[in-house]
């Protein structure tokens, strides 16, 4: 039996994958990816991410790679009934906090080409197609995973930590004590993706039909391509739905023929809405897929996934520093599977909209519209558990980005920065305020110091000053009254303070919190 040694394994090869592995491989730790498939998945599936998202993507991917798989929204994501008056309308075309469009539709086997090719250029990182994981063992200073490739040969891989990235079907779920919620959604859809051979005005360029003899989504899906989905009717079967001329059948009255359009893909997607209780057993992880199931409705199965890899590769890589002890991977459960949970929920109140079979229940569903008595669609979640200030107004939420000026070059905050701890004033350098503790502990734990300034004057040259060259920023730091921020890894808000000189107080919570778990010695 051949033997490997690696930093961190990772089971599987997709989205999540390829994130989690880049991130750690930028980092240096030598990374082991195993995917049982000996090619690329060739069809679409996730079709839309939102501004975090791309904000994420951006870690790994240039601003252009991901401009030229993604087709941003010039309109509202209309809701109709039956008789096609409007329910509901949103606003697709905004930028996000982020950075980026709050939409982005996007083909999925042409960004994880991309992503693909960001991973493989991490010289540390090994990815293994044709390699399937028939053995998983825990130990207290080590795991183990037997790969078997598609000769038979197994290769011994031992590992500080092996994390699911594996899908619904998830090897390493299996193969560890484990307890799943299930909130008891279950909806087949049959989906169809479309390549239009004929040029032609989408208007919506979203769609959704809230019609009770056949629910129907309509979506761009990614340049070039059109998706639609239709809910399994009563009485409907898998088989019954599952088939080409049937796909063909339900196209035709939107005017998609075999004369105009290649069918490119149809599958049943059978919808659940669970999760897993704990994502982290010892120096096991599951992500993405692995450690739950979202229905689609708001379009965040994939985004939840890459969320998860996000938030896991700056405490793995804290661990492997030896910066922090390896309990702050208790944290990962604790952050991710409630703002999850929000997810879920949120997808099931647009879930519970649309797929109204009954004529009576969807009669009275559109008059609460019409009348304004139907229920408030949730707020997008934020973070509530975890590492985070227990004080203040925008603790957990989203940080903002936008263009900068930073020593003579323009573009987005983290193209010229850099992501990782962000210490952020518009008032003063933030380190002036701190004292030499505090910045020593910030400065062990990667953190950068910002001052936004309005002005391009010769102090940009400072490696502590960025110029708002759109006055961003400013708009920002005004509309949320805060005049520092402590911004995570992972792009949320440790927390902020309305007043500069009391930033020490959040710097000294985030040294209690983070004293629990690092190592004070490596730090030294």
């Amino acid at each position: 039996m051949k033997k490997e040694n690696v930093d961190v394994a990772i089971v599987g090869y997709g989205p999540v994958s390829k994130l989690l592995a880049t991130l750690l491989g930028q980092k240096g730790w030598k990374v082991g990816v195993y995917e049982r498939f000996p090619k690329p998945y060739p069809l679409p599936r996730a079709v839309v991410f939102d501004d975090e998202v791309a904000r994420i993507l951006q870690s790994i991917l240039s601003g252009e790679e991901i401009e030229r798989v993604t087709q941003a929204v010039p309109d509202f994501y209309e809701w109709v009934n039956a008789d096609r008056k409007l329910l509901l309308g949103i606003d697709f075309s905004q930028f996000g906090i982020s950075g980026w469009p709050s939409h982005l539709f996007f083909n999925q086997p042409e960004l994880e080409e991309i992503m693909d090719t960001a991973c493989r250029k991490q010289a540390t990182v090994s990815v293994n197609l044709g390699s399937e994981a028939v053995g998983l063992s825990e130990f207290d200073d080590r795991a183990e995973l037997i790969i078997k490739d598609v000769h038979g040969v197994e290769t011994k891989v031992t590992a500080k930590y092996i994390v699911g990235c594996d899908g619904a079907n998830s090897f390493v779920r299996k193969n560890i004590e484990h307890t799943i919620t299930d909130l008891g959604f279950v909806a087949d859809w049959l989906v169809i993706d479309i390549i239009p051979q004929v040029e032609r005005e989408w208007k919506p360029m979203n769609l959704q039909v809230c019609d009770p003899a056949r629910p129907t989504t309509v979506v761009s899906g990614g340049p070039g391509r059109r998706r639609w989905e239709f809910m399994a009717m009563p009485g409907e079967t898998i088989e019954d739905m599952n088939k080409e001329e049937v796909a063909w059948k339900l196209l035709e009255p939107w005017d998609i023929t075999p004369a105009n359009s290649v069918l490119e893909r149809h599958a049943i997607y059978t919808f659940k809405a669970q999760w897993v209780d704990e994502w982290r057993k010892g120096r096991l992880m599951l992500a993405g897929d692995a450690a739950h199931l979202t229905p689609p409705f708001m379009g965040q199965g994939m985004c939840a996934g890459l969320r998860d890899a996000k938030n896991l590769a700056w405490k793995l890589d804290l661990i492997l520093k030896g910066l922090a002890s390896d309990n702050l991977l208790d944290t990962y459960t604790k952050e991710r599977k409630p703002h999850n949970r929000d997810v879920v929920e949120a997808a099931l109140f647009l879930g519970n909209v649309i797929c109204v079979a009954d004529p009576e229940a969807a009669a009275k569903r559109d008059e609460a519209f019409f009348t304004g008595s139907v229920p408030p669609m949730p707020e997008f979640p934020f973070l509530t558990e975890g590492i985070l200030y227990q004080q203040g107004n925008y603790t957990g939420k989203l940080s903002f980005q936008s263009q900068v000026n930073y020593q003579g070059k323009t573009g987005l905050f983290d193209d010229l920065i850099g992501d990782g701890w962000i210490v952020m004033s518009p008032i003063d350098d933030p380190r002036k305020v701190l004292r030499e503790e505090q910045v020593t502990f910030l400065e062990n734990i990667g953190a950068k110091f910002i001052q936004v300034s309005e002005s391009s004057d010769t102090k940009q040259e400072s490696p502590n000053l960025v110029v708002d060259v759109d006055g961003k920023y400013k708009q920002y730091f005004n509309e949320t009254g805060l005049e520092a921020v402590l911004v995570r890894p992972d792009f949320y808000l440790f927390g902020g303070t309305e007043v500069l000189n009391e930033l020490p107080l959040l710097v000294d919570d985030l040294v209690k919190q983070m004293g629990q778990f690092i190592n004070t010695a490596a730090t030294r």
